[in-house]
């Protein structure tokens, strides 16, 4: 059985089923995989190993609510409020309106009476839709029905984006704007902007190698030449700063602060012209000049400044006596202007810099952030990524118009003057002018060589002057035109002219030509006749040969106007000649052109076809000279139309607008265009046009025996409505220049003597509009006479011309008007009722004798051309309507056979464009049967020709043609009771269910046009039966609503049966479902509609296939697109939602709270249903493959957007409901948490920038998290992070859950279970948490990565979420989520600074030229070929990203932030298309290029804004729960560290100002948190501090100095105005970790150091007590720090000398462990990245050391024995504890303190010169920091291959992990013992491990001076050679 027949057995269950049970699922019912889900209800499930291969099982069917009895209810108590249009629809939803037809000419074209007279069905039906107006359905909200793009003022995106400006993208330091110039020697620059107040002395100098070691020596070869400058900072201190040539634009190479300087003297024994700099710290620095000169004026300047009192005050120091200093009086008032006015300033209030920043608020900072904040989506250059290519569906063009005539290129003709060379005065009186001697009539055509057919009518123009035109004045014309002076016009029938007089269109000169396909081979044609003469030759001859022209001439006028007295009304050919009309094929008017010669008309070449072969031989010389020419001129003017030409009339002669005044202007004559019988050319017709063109052909009389003369034959033609005698001729044939416009005859030309004469003559005839079978064409054929010599009589007269036959035409066959070529035979007379005669060739004769000229043989050729828009000429278009006019006179009787035949009789017309010119009218006509007839057979049929129609329609590419029938010319009507959308509902499903796959497919893919019809019926039918304000529920019939269901059902089958043989079929029956059911939300019950939706979406399953899946989130998309899709979603509380079902009793406490909805429940979804099966779907959409995700996130991302940029929502309050709707997305989050993309998956530290740079891939910079750096520092950084992030993104493989041990915990958080500050917060919190209900989606059952692209549009939509929803939701949150969920808030807020951060410009660059190499090759390989632009296919990147070997993971580098590049949907971003194909065209774009980059800059930046909003709510609304236990709390650590994240990667200067002000405000709350217990948080905030304070940018610099200072004046405060030691000592050690981090120290530290001593100066508060100094002394120190590492810039390329440097500055801080171990991790920093791996060992040994050294001196061990269980004591002597763990006292071995590690090396002995000092307390060192620092050691061993050590290492930390009873821990670090001694005993026996040999040297005596010795080497390495067997 077929697939269509299985449907049908469906169908008829569902049927059955539904009538026994109509809430049953009417989901397919499908046998699917599934497997035993395992419940994941605790941490100890989650934690047991397994791996679960899992189909999703989804959810019982939704039932959704009663919309309509819901809303009543709301609507009672809604009353006015806010948000009213966000529940309530509008009244104005829609609206029905008639609108006129634009007609382009003055009156309507269609005859006043023509539909009176009608009788024909067809031409009645015509003559109404002609005079009709369009109907068209108005939707108000239409524009809103669409994506963002269709929103009315989609003014989205700013015009330009804001700049901002980033620290990455100045890395080129030369370049930097924002580093201060030293190029000029001399100028200052302003004190407190920048970074010198002035340029005192520079030089050349030699620079000895010095630090700050005792046993320091310098040489003469240890000098270097350096160039120096000595500056003024803005805090008025003095620095030298030295350089390495004179380009001082860059950063100096070393400085000197001289306010540690005690002295400068000279030192001439070490080199000649030496001095010495004398520092306070018994340092020295040691320079030499070139000449004893310099070296004066060197120490005498410097002698100077030191006399200065550097800690006076700013006037003291202005004071000074300077003029010794040689300074220019105007560069020194420079130097000091500004610390004049910083001195004014400050005696009066506080610095005025820093006076801002003390008064700021929350509010004051708040509307600074929120000024020029941008829309996220407005940004996002993936907002469209889904399909931004994509295929328009049939019907879905917004911009339909009205049926259009087919373009075509329209010229005008000016005819000008026709000469030829015999000219004389045809009158007596000798003033008139020459003309030409006898009257030429000229016709002009045009003529497609090519195709070799006439394609216009013809324009006729009499060019004669008015003297030659009176030749042939007088009854000429009457005779011509017949005898009508006692005709009745209305017998007649006359066409009515109206709008002018028929005199003005007399003489018509100008005509405009329309051509529908131009080209180069189409021309003018003009035929020349004249006057009948006689023979052509002999008429031609006098212009051809004239010797004297004069005589000529005069004969040639007697003789002529002797013919045109007698023969005037007869004309014979004469001439012809030919003009190109278009220089090319593309329409270009040829206007220079001319004419070509006269050629002289050959009288056996008169037909058609002959003078088409003339005209193609006319260019080719050696055809056309056998033509003889006549000498003569035609002058006709070819140009394009002007846009508005007035006077013009049409070819049936009605004014067109704009139509003035007729003296001003000559008329203009439209030409019939004779359009080509092709579906390309066809549109519907749109005026009324009821013509016919005769064409007599041929007329073969050589074998006639009836008449004696029948040489000079010419034919009149007459249009007759009777064949009686005496009847008149019509008045309907156009007449020619000179004569009426209509007339009663028309002759052909003459061929004299010829007996077969052929005809080129065209005569049209106006047609009435009702035709009967008498109306026929009567041809008369004469004899004329040319002897014109005889003697004039009366019977002479009569005697031109002899009649010598007759035939007649019937325009009617089998009732219809044909174009054709006839043979008639001629007879030779006319009896009375001739029309009832059989032709000869039938045989019988009936009536009176009649006698056929030749025994009756067709003689006569002639043919027809109908040009009618009331006639068809289509054989079973006639016969339907025919047949239908029958069916209308009684609907009693069943339709008879023929009746139905006539219907089915449709689908057999081939040729489309029979249909398409009358398809308005056919259209009517099928509806119309529709509604008449109950009968099966009829309706089926009529649906099918319906069908067939649109098919072939779009198979031309006409939809745009059955767009516009639908929306402006469909009416519904309705017939006893039935109405077109309910029959045409019920014969769709009647068409599906059939077993013909044509017409199921053809049904499926165009079922928008019944659709759209549906729609429209419905519309039409509320207005006529003025239902829009009835109850939704009562608007139509149940039956009808039964008939939509069952429809939506049958296509929901289809598609899902037979989308893989069908895919466009169903695809467009998908989209079109989907597009009707959101319509119908505008006129049904809702709430049936939503069950329409729920039923069809209840179809597709989870494991549909991706096309499936993509038809689903299509269907979705169109459905939540409805312009009114917020009110159906009712953007209110659930529990404030009348609803009969009750809750659950799980989630009564979850509705009832304040809480907002952030979980998906079954509530949810039922009373907000649409947003909650979308969020449903994308839920189990993020459970499915990469593409699915990426489809089901652009879908809601794209919806999203659409509503943040909607107008009519635009007040913060709306879009906080709406927000509301979305926050299940959030819950949806969460529980994907573990799959999120993070940057620090992988703790591996590594740097994208050069150093100092905060795009670090690892979150814990500084001493965020010191365990994370020190794992940071043990890996091997080799790895390119595009592979890390390539194994995080896009790993496959099921992880195992044993790896998520707690998928809910933080994303940065290293600990898996809450500290006990966590558990208490949430205990001490008076607010009663709520537990979040069970999802309907479920736990998370992938553990794959989503990808980027993936994470960012979840996080994009987040962050909308966060920034539109409500405060007050937030706060009652915040206020009643666990403290897991609020951990996991903050890690998404982090995740989010992460993945949207700024890469910088080189990068991005980077990148894209990566896509573009890519894009190239792949296009190059074929792979783009024919593949599927859209977002959610098959991706083109995918073989990049998705690479399953290692080696080609490679091979590619993946952007790790860069959305164009990303992910399945690469190629997809149009952002990317655009700049790939105008890089195609030129090497590159750059305005595209910077245009993308600033969208990322600002993506940051705001980003970062948002994400600063809710840190700022958080803090300001959680003050109580974070300063609990002082401040040091698990939450507190979380928010501060969230914090630090934005200073840790790259920031705009925009950003960075709002975070420090944040900042500022979150030391000002919470300053215990920084000042009191553990010092981690405040050491992190003074590294990031510091770091900022070498940013490169200027404000930058400003506000981090201005933050520095802060920190130590609230220091301060706290310590109740006593001292800042904690901030002074993590300060120093800040700057330290700095200096081997990011090598701070240049320029722009020192201005910032510069800023914060103006702040102490200037800071009037502080005045009275010792603050500034600490302060000042603080800087002091720092710049000490900074000289004392200045040599390692000197060796930073050579690594020994380096970590040699900072050994002897570790030894120089042995007093102080913190600022000690910075150092020793700095030099393990160092020996990790050389390799040199066991030395890093020794230096964490060094570290854990000095760490047992503190803990001991702090007691930390001196009251603890080995905790031993007394239950193990049972077997005995556990007492006897190994010595190598315990003391002689029984504590553990760390209790001793350093000596705990003699037995590793004898080096450790360093770490006893510890002293004890202030600093101390803020050492938060413990037990576990010593473990960890000891396992750091072990696994850089385990590298080195030192296993010999791992045991002595490992040992001591047994005891630890058995007082903490950690046997896991016990067990693991056993078995790393057990592998260390098995590795030892391997290499001892292979004997392959090899080791270096250290040798420390040492030199002695005088002699060594005249060498250098760098540094005296350190002794850390000489222990290693005890294991170097």
């Amino acid at each position: 059985m077929g697939c269509a027949a299985s449907i049908v057995l469906l169908q008829a269950f569902r049927s059955v089923v539904q009538r026994n049970c109509p809430h049953i699922c009417r989901r397919r019912r499908r046998e699917e995989l599934s497997h035993e889900i395992l419940p994941l209800d605790s941490d100890e499930e989650m934690s047991r190993p397994r791996t679960l291969i899992i189909m999703q099982e989804k959810p019982k069917l939704l039932e959704p609510l009663d919309y309509e009895a819901v809303i009543t209810e709301i609507e009672k108590n809604i009353g006015d409020s806010l948000f009213k249009d966000l529940i309530l629809f509008p009244d104005d939803d829609f609206s029905i309106d008639t609108i006129s037809l634009e007609i382009r000419t003055l009156y309507p074209s269609v005859p006043e009476d023509a539909e009176q007279k009608a009788e024909n069905l067809f031409v009645k039906e015509a003559c109404k839709y002609y005079s009709s107006q369009w109907h068209v359905v108005n939707y108000k909200y239409e524009q809103y029905s669409e994506d963002f793009r269709h929103l009315p003022q989609n003014d989205c995106r700013p015009e330009k984006l804001p700049s901002h400006s980033f620290e990455i993208d100045h890395e080129d330091v030369d370049k930097d704007e924002d580093t201060t110039s030293h190029s000029s020697s001399k100028g200052g620059g302003s004190g407190g902007g920048g970074l010198a107040a002035g340029v005192f002395k520079s030089g050349w100098l030699y620079k000895g190698n010095f630090n700050s070691t005792v046993n320091n020596s310098i040489t003469v070869r240890s000098f270097k030449k350096r160039y120096f400058q000595l500056t003024q900072l803005s805090d008025n201190s003095y620095i030298m700063n030295f350089y390495k040539d004179e380009k001082i634009s860059k950063e100096p190479k070393g400085c000197i602060f001289l306010d540690s300087c005690t002295g400068v003297v000279q030192n001439n024994r070490l080199r000649k012209h030496a001095f010495e700099l004398k520092m306070n710290d018994l340092t020295y620095f040691v320079l030499a000049a070139e000449n004893e000169q310099d070296m004066d004026d060197w120490i005498f300047t410097l002698n100077k400044i030191l006399q200065i009192n550097p800690e006076g005050t700013i006037q003291e120091r202005k004071s000074a006596d300077l003029t010794d200093l040689k300074l220019d009086p105007a560069e020194a008032s420079v130097n000091y202007d500004c610390s004049q006015e910083e001195t004014d300033s400050s005696e009066n209030t506080l610095h005025p810099d820093f006076a801002k920043y003390i008064t700021e608020t929350e509010e004051t900072v708040k509307a600074s952030r929120n000024t020029e904040r941008l829309n996220l989506f407005s940004l996002d250059p993936d907002i469209a990524s889904m399909n931004p290519q994509k295929k328009e569906f049939p019907g879905t063009n917004s911009m339909i118009k009205p049926f259009e005539e087919k373009p075509a290129k329209r010229i005008l003709i000016t005819c000008k003057s026709l000469s030829l060379n015999l000219q004389a005065c045809v009158t007596e009186n000798e003033n008139d002018p020459s003309t030409n001697v006898e009257p030429f009539f000229v016709s002009v055509a045009l003529y497609d060589v090519r195709d070799g057919r006439k394609i216009s009518a013809d324009f006729h123009v009499d060019l004669n002057h008015a003297l030659v035109r009176q030749m042939i004045s007088g009854s000429s014309f009457s005779l011509e035109n017949g005898t009508v002076e006692n005709i009745d016009s209305n017998e007649m029938e006359e066409p009515q002219v109206r709008g002018f007089p028929e005199e003005w269109l007399k003489y018509p000169k100008q005509a405009l030509f329309s051509i529908s396909n131009p080209h180069s081979e189409i021309v003018l044609v003009a035929k020349i006749e004249k006057v009948l003469t006689g023979n052509i030759a002999s008429s031609a001859e006098p212009y051809i040969k004239n010797p004297d022209s004069y005589k000529c001439a005069q004969k040639v006028l007697k003789s002529n106007k002797q013919f045109c007295s007698k023969l005037g009304k007869y004309r014979m050919p004469f001439a012809w000649s030919v003009r190109p009309v278009f220089k090319d094929n593309q329409g270009n008017v040829d206007r220079d052109s001319r004419f070509s010669p006269l050629f002289r008309q050959e009288s056996n070449k008169i037909s058609m076809e002959d003078l088409i072969k003339l005209i193609a031989e006319y260019r080719r010389a050696e055809k056309i000279s056998k033509i003889q020419t006549i000498p003569g001129s035609l002058e006709i003017a070819v140009d394009c139309v002007p846009l508005e030409h007035p006077n013009c009339v049409t070819s049936s002669f009605i004014p067109i607008k704009p139509f003035n005044d007729i003296k001003e202007h000559q008329p203009t004559v439209e030409v019939e265009e004779f359009v080509q019988e092709s579906t390309k050319y066809s549109r519907p017709y749109r005026v009324y046009k009821n013509q016919i063109y005769i064409y007599p052909k041929h007329l073969k009389y050589d074998s006639q025996k009836h008449f004696n003369k029948a040489r000079n034959i010419t034919v009149c033609i007459e249009f007759k409505s009777s064949d009686e005698e005496g009847a008149k001729p019509l008045k309907r044939i156009y007449g020619k220049p000179g004569g009426p416009l209509f007339t009663t005859a028309a002759y052909t030309a003459v061929l004299h003597h010829s007996q077969n004469p052929d005809f080129y003559d065209e005569v049209k005839i106006e047609l009435p509009t009702q035709l009967h079978k008498k109306h026929h064409i009567l041809f008369s054929f004469y004899h004329v006479t040319c002897d014109i010599n005889a003697k004039a009589n009366a019977k002479k007269k009569e005697a031109l011309e002899t009649p010598v036959g007759y035939a007649w035409l019937p325009l009617l066959k089998d009732a219809q008007l044909a174009s054709q070529e006839h043979n008639v035979p001629v007879a030779s007379s006319l009896p009375p009722n001739y029309l009832s005669l059989q032709e000869p060739a039938s045989g019988k004769q009936i009536g009176c004798d009649v006698k056929w000229v030749d025994s009756g043989k067709p003689l006569f050729k002639v043919s027809t051309f109908v040009v009618s828009t009331v006639n068809t000429q289509d054989p079973y278009l006639n016969n339907f309507f025919c047949q239908c006019q029958e069916r209308e006179k009684d609907f009693s009787q069943p339709p008879t056979s023929n009746f139905i035949s006539s219907c089915k009789n449709l689908l057999r017309i081939e040729k489309i464009h029979v249909i398409m010119n009358f398809l308005p009218i056919v259209l009517n006509q099928l509806f119309w049967v529709l509604v008449q007839n109950s009968d099966d057979e009829v309706t089926t049929a009529v649906t099918r020709v319906l069908t067939n129609i649109v098919a072939k329609c779009h198979e031309e590419q006409l939809d745009n043609c059955i767009n516009s029938y639908v929306t402006y010319v469909f009416r519904t009507k309705s017939f006893e009771e039935r109405t077109v959308h309910e029959e045409l509902a019920k014969n769709m499903t009647g068409l599906l269910k059939l077993n013909d796959q044509v017409t199921v497919k053809q049904v499926l893919k165009h079922s928008w046009f019944f659709f759209a019809v549906i729609l429209k019926s419905m519309a039409q039918y509320l207005v006529d039966t003025k239902k829009t304000k009835v109850s939704r529920t009562q608007r139509f019939p149940e039956s009808f609503q039964t008939e939509l269901d069952t429809l939506v059902m049958v296509m929901a089958d289809h598609v899902l049966w037979k989308y893989k043989e069908s895919l466009e079929e169903t695809r467009n029956a998908n989209y079109s479902t989907a597009r009707f059911l959101k319509r119908c939300f505008t006129f049904m019950d809702r709430g049936f509609v939503f069950k329409m939706v729920n039923n069809y979406i209840s179809m597709f399953g989870t494991g549909d296939s991706k096309t499936l899946h993509q038809f689903k989130f299509d269907f979705l998309q169109e459905v939540c697109h409805h312009e009114h899709f917020i009110p159906l979603c009712l953007p209110i509380r659930s529990s404030n939602i009348p609803d009969p079902m009750t809750p659950s009793e799980s989630t009564q406490e979850y509705r009832t709270s304040d809480i907002p909805e952030y979980t998906l429940t079954n509530e949810f979804c039922r009373k907000h249903f649409l947003i909650g099966v979308l969020l449903r779907e994308v839920g189990f959409a993020l459970q499915e493959d990469q593409d699915i995700r990426h489809l089901a996130l652009a879908v809601l991302k794209n919806l999203m957007a659409k509503h943040s940029f909607d107008d009519r929502y635009a007040e913060p309050a709306k879009q906080a409901q709406i927000a509301n709707l979305y926050m299940p997305l959030y819950g949806m989050l969460l529980d994907n948490m573990p799959r999120i993309y993070m940057k620090d998956m992988f703790l591996f530290n590594i740097n994208t920038s050069n150093q100092g740079s905060r795009d670090d891939l690892s979150t814990t910079g500084g001493f965020q998290n010191q365990t994370a750096m020190k794992h940071a520092n043990s890996v091997d950084t080799s790895f390119s992070k595009d592979v890390l992030n390539s194994i995080a993104a896009f790993s496959s493989i099921a992880i195992s859950a044993a790896n998520h041990a707690d998928s809910r915990a933080s994303l940065a958080s290293l600990e898996s279970n809450p500290s006990t500050n966590e558990k208490n917060s949430e205990r001490t919190d008076t607010c009663e948490k709520i537990t979040r209900p069970l999802s309907l989606i479920g736990s998370t059952l992938r553990f794959d990565k989503l990808d980027q692209a993936e994470t960012r549009s979840l996080l994009m939509c987040f962050l909308h979420i966060m920034k539109t929803i409500s405060e007050d939701a937030l706060i009652s949150y915040w206020l009643r989520a666990p403290f897991s969920e609020i951990t996991d808030f903050f890690s998404i807020l982090e995740v989010c600074l992460q993945n949207f951060r700024y890469l910088g410009k080189r990068n991005i660059v980077r990148k894209i030229a990566a896509a573009f190499k890519f894009v190239q090759g792949t296009q190059n390989n074929g792979t783009l070929k024919g593949s599927n632009s859209s977002g959610q296919a098959s991706g083109l990147l995918s073989q990049w990203m998705h690479s399953t070997s290692s080696h080609d993971a490679h091979k590619h580098h993946r952007s790790q932030t860069l959305p164009i590049i990303r992910g399945k949907n690469a190629l997809s971003n149009p952002k990317l298309l655009q700049m790939i194909d105008s890089s195609t065209a030129c090497s590159s774009n750059e305005t595209d290029i910077i245009q993308y980059v600033d969208t990322e800059a600002n993506i940051a930046t705001e980003v970062s804004l948002t994400i600063l909003d809710l840190l700022c709510l958080y803090t300001l609304n959680h003050q109580r729960q974070l300063q609990q236990s002082d401040c040091q709390n698990a939450l507190m650590k979380k928010v501060f560290d969230t914090h630090m994240l934005f200073l840790q990667i790259n920031q705009s200067a925009a950003a960075l100002k709002h975070v420090f002000a944040a900042l500022r405000l979150f030391v000002g709350k919470f300053p215990s948190a920084f000042f009191q217990g553990q010092a981690d948080l405040c050491g992190s905030l003074c590294y990031e501090i510091l770091k900022c304070c070498n940013h490169r940018s200027r404000s930058t610099q400003t506000e981090a100095s201005a933050l520095l200072y802060f920190f130590m004046r609230k220091n301060f405060e706290f310590n109740k105005q006593k001292s800042i030691v904690r901030s002074h000592l993590q300060l120093i050690k800040a700057v330290s970790q700095l200096i081997a981090d990011a090598g701070i120290g240049g320029s722009r530290f020192q201005h910032s150091l510069a800023i914060i001593n103006n702040f102490a100066n200037g800071d009037k508060q502080m005045k009275n007590v010792n603050f500034p100094a600490e302060v000042k002394d603080l800087t002091k120190r720092i710049r000490t720090v900074l000289m004392a590492t200045a040599q390692m810039k000197e060796h930073e390329k050579d690594p020994e000398m380096l970590v040699d440097l900072q050994y002897s500055l570790a030894n120089s801080y042995a007093s102080t462990p913190e600022l000690r171990r910075t150092w020793l991790e700095s030099m393990a920093k160092i020996h990790a990245r050389n390799g040199d791996l066991s030395e890093a060992a020794m230096c964490y040994i060094h570290i854990a050391a000095l760490i047992a050294e503190y803990l001991k001196r702090k007691g930390y061990w001196k009251m603890e024995k080995i905790c031993t269980s007394r239950m193990l004591l049972e077997d005995g002597q556990v007492s006897d504890s190994n010595v190598l763990l315990t003391t002689h006292t029984g504590g553990s071995l760390f209790s001793m303190g350093w000596p705990a590690f003699l037995s590793i090396t004898p080096n450790i002995k360093e770490e006893g010169a510890m002293k004890e000092d202030s600093g101390m307390q803020d050492t938060p060192y413990n037990e576990n920091i010593l473990v960890e620092q000891l396992e750091l050691c072990v696994e850089y061993l385990w590298k080195s291959e030192r296993y010999e050590l791992i045991a002595e290492v490992n040992k001591p930390i047994i005891a630890v992990f058995e007082k903490q009873r950690d046997f896991k821990r016990l067990s693991d670090l056993y078995y790393d013992i057990h592998r260390s001694y098995l590795k030892v005993a391997e290499v001892v026996n292979s004997e392959k491990r090899l080791f270096g040999r250290y040798y420390r040297v040492a030199f002695y005596g005088q002699a060594v001076m005249r060498f250098y010795v760098a540094e005296i080497g350190t002794a850390l390495y000489c222990s290693l050679q005890r294991h170097s067997d």
